[in-house]
């Protein structure tokens, strides 16, 4: 009797073992189909890059390009709002100039997209560049400050030296 329980046993935990490797497997498969399946659709969507890219893959959309040069500023910045509008471009930094300077490429039916990207950054150059550093008015407070300090240390010197002239002549 106690053989046969032994044997019903054993023979459960193999049959479970195959029952879950199997299962196991066909998920894996499963898994991996959908992949490949997802793979291919979001080919067949967009062929091309989008976004920020390399010269060579903007040419090989097959679309004209036209290029401009950025007016003076960092590519960082303008990158955020290109990022924004959606706007397909290449940057390429022109080392011959002393101040480094950027020329995008991008693509020609992006021409007015482009236009209203450049205004945009123009304008969050021009108010980063208003702006005053934090450092710079930090100093200039630590300035006027010490220059308190002197004015109160002054004063507080003549009224002292008031009192002693009050105090000698009694």
């Amino acid at each position: 009797m106690q053989e046969e329980v032994e044997n019903r046993t054993v023979n459960l935990a193999v049959s479970t073992t195959k029952l879950t490797a199997r299962t196991l497997l066909r998920a894996l498969r499963w898994y991996l189909m959908h992949r490949s399946q997802k793979r291919l659709r979001k080919q067949m969507k967009h062929p091309f890059k989008e976004g920020k890219q390399s010269v060579d893959e903007l040419i090989k959309a097959g679309v004209s390009t036209d290029k401009i040069e950025l007016p003076d500023g960092s590519a960082k910045d303008f990158c955020k709002t290109a990022k924004k509008f959606g706007v397909d471009y290449a940057i390429r930094k022109d080392k011959t100039l002393d101040p480094p300077r950027y020329i995008v490429f991008f693509k020609a039916k992006d021409t007015e997209v482009l236009d209203q990207v450049v205004k945009e950054y123009v304008a969050v150059n021009e108010k980063k560049q208003e702006k005053k550093s934090i450092r710079e008015q930090l100093r200039k407070e630590k300035e006027a400050a010490k220059a308190e300090t002197k004015e109160k240390s002054k004063n507080k010197a003549k009224k002292i030296k008031k009192r002693k002239e009050r105090t000698e002549g009694r």
